[in-house]
């Protein structure tokens, strides 16, 4: 018998299986294909805005994405750098091959039992998982992890070509999504897609703009590596789709699955599809495309997600400055799968309606690597926390961007896939990349007691003497220039965040929001038609979006 069974091996599975590996349990680990765990299905790069931020923040409580991406880069660079350091964030540029290698050697330095099968069920017993059955055998546990991904239920579209799988190549997992579905669900439908590779050859590169990484200093994802001496700074490129590109997409909307209502789900608002991007912002004349070199001397086109068929995909790619002669190495596709409401979780991520199961990833309604791999370990820690008897440990939003997601995801569900943004949190000043360390709990334990330490010796008037006379890193340093820095911001910060409660607790009796005037009146129609009686009402209704909330919340702010 295992004691924890997880089933999956992407981002979220992985960080799981990690953190688990460092305890004494029996951990087994179920995938169907074991030469892909870790893959990076879509483009080759971690971390970007509120991303790199979790990815730190995964790294302060031990996980590995970030370590991994940075011991995995050809190029590092710091985006945002013209804003406050609130913003600021890390960009890894990863070697898909090896990326992958630097996976295996530290699954092969832990004490994980990998068996390569399909979970077809879960077993459950008075509302309680205590295993998996899959194709070949059944397994008992003490509790499951599922991380899914793109699989339950999923299909892949190109044209009018449609394959029952999850990622090119591989299967769906039909029949465990067919007993969710019975147990937890009802399921539904989202959709998410990946952009076409192309060979390195026939690109004219001197009509791209370059964009290379930062050298001086190099930036780092992980606080756990240093940057290795034969790291290689390569360069990617940006370039632009043409008017003729915006035909082209225009002409081809009648054979899109999209379009064509074959594919139901909603995609990600922001990471559209190249006809999203045409047919909902036509005006706008050009849109960017992001050269990212990749395995096997191919190019990954970020920005270009499509499911056309192999003809427009071409002539589209061909319209496109630079690329008037490049060859297709992969077509670009769109999956629409399955997944879970997250309003059925606990913020352990436990599901609230069969004990012991914890879901992570995907299968939450969530996108990208690193959304998955900070759910990933949370899963794990708290599924060890759950077979010892312990209670459960969740960061809060007001101290960390897991946190902020988990409440999101637990108290609001999801209506497109979720994606973390710096701009979602009230608390962004004090929730930063360079203090995830101190934010969290982390191996650098030391790190903390030191700049607890520091901030109780040094004063603002004479901070430059003493900073010269005492033996710190450099990290230090700038937590004590950046504490400084924020100190009254943050005050604002908090001010703004109590007249924000203020505001939720507004009593309204009868309001017309045909009186804001700014709030579209779609928005103001539904909101009268509903039993407002407060500004927290407004915020349970899945049709307000954080723009019409802003409008909503500045109106009323003028009244209290």
């Amino acid at each position: 018998m295992q004691d924890i069974i997880i089933v999956g091996g992407g981002h979220a599975g992985f960080e799981a299986a990690i953190f688990l590996s460092k305890t004494i349990n029996k951990i087994l680990l179920i995938t169907k294909n074991i030469n892909n765990i870790g893959e990076l299905s879509c483009n080759p790069s971690i971390g970007g805005i509120g991303k790199s931020n979790l990815v730190k923040e995964v790294d302060s409580l031990g996980g590995y994405i970030g370590y991994i991406s940075t011991k995995s880069s050809i190029q590092l660079k710091k985006i945002s750098t013209s804003k406050g350091e609130a913003i600021q964030c890390t960009r890894s540029q990863i070697d898909r091959k090896k990326y992958k290698k630097n996976i295996k050697k530290i699954f092969n330095k832990k004490n994980i039992k990998i068996i390569q099968d399909e979970v077809l069920k879960l077993i459950i017993k008075n509302n309680t998982v205590i295993g998996v059955k899959t194709k070949n055998n059944h397994f008992l546990s003490k509790t499951v992890i599922l991380t899914t991904g793109t699989f339950l239920n999923s299909k892949i579209y190109i044209g009018s070509i449609k394959y029952k799988e999850g990622r090119m190549n591989e299967k769906n997992s039909f029949i465990l999504s067919k007993q969710l579905n019975y147990l937890i669900g009802p399921s539904k439908k989202l959709k998410t897609g990946t952009s076409p590779r192309i060979s390195y050859k026939n690109i004219k590169f001197k009509n791209l703009k370059k964009q290379t990484g930062d050298f001086n200093p190099i930036p780092s994802l992980s606080e756990r590596y240093k940057i290795d001496k034969n790291y290689k700074n390569m360069k990617c490129w940006i370039t632009k789709t043409t008017e003729k590109t915006k035909e082209i997409i225009k002409k081809s909307l009648k054979t899109s699955p999209m379009y064509k209502n074959v594919i139901n789900g909603n995609s990600p608002r922001y990471c559209p599809s190249i006809e999203d991007k045409v047919y909902r912002f036509y005006n706008n004349k050009k849109h960017n495309v992001f050269l990212e070199p990749d395995e096997y001397n191919q190019i990954y086109l970020g920005g270009v997600s499509t499911c056309l068929n192999y003809k427009f995909q071409k002539l589209l790619l061909n319209s496109i400055n630079g690329l008037e002669n490049c060859q297709i190495t992969k077509l670009g596709y769109s999956v629409e799968y399955d997944f879970l409401n997250p309003k059925n979780l606990k913020k352990s991520l436990e599901s609230k309606i069969i004990k012991g199961l914890f879901l992570a990833g995907q299968i939450n309604g969530t996108t990208g690597y690193e959304e998955a791999a900070a759910q990933g370990l949370l899963a794990g820690i708290n599924s060890y926390l759950y077979i010892n008897n312990k209670k459960y440990w969740y960061p809060n939003k007001k101290n960390s961007y897991i946190g902020l997601m988990v409440d999101d995801l637990t108290k609001n569900g999801v209506t497109e896939p979720y994606r973390i943004f710096t701009k979602k949190s009230e608390n962004k000043l004090n929730l930063r990349e360079d203090n995830s360390s101190k934010r969290l709990f982390n191996v650098f334990k030391n790190l903390k007691i030191t700049m607890n330490f520091n901030f109780l010796k040094i004063k603002k008037k004479n901070i430059n003497n003493q900073v010269n006379n005492i033996m710190i890193n450099k990290n230090i340093i700038n937590q004590i220039y950046l504490h400084f820095k924020y100190k009254d911001y943050i005050k604002i910060q908090n001010f703004s965040i109590k007249k924000q409660k203020n505001i939720k607790n507004f009593k309204l009796k009868n309001f017309n929001f045909f009186k804001i005037k700014s709030l579209s009146k779609e928005i103001s129609e539904k909101l009268n038609k509903k039993k407002i009686k407060n500004i927290k009402d407004v915020l349970k209704i899945n049709i307000i979006k954080n723009d019409s909330l802003k409008i909503i919340s500045n109106y009323f702010k003028k009244l209290i």
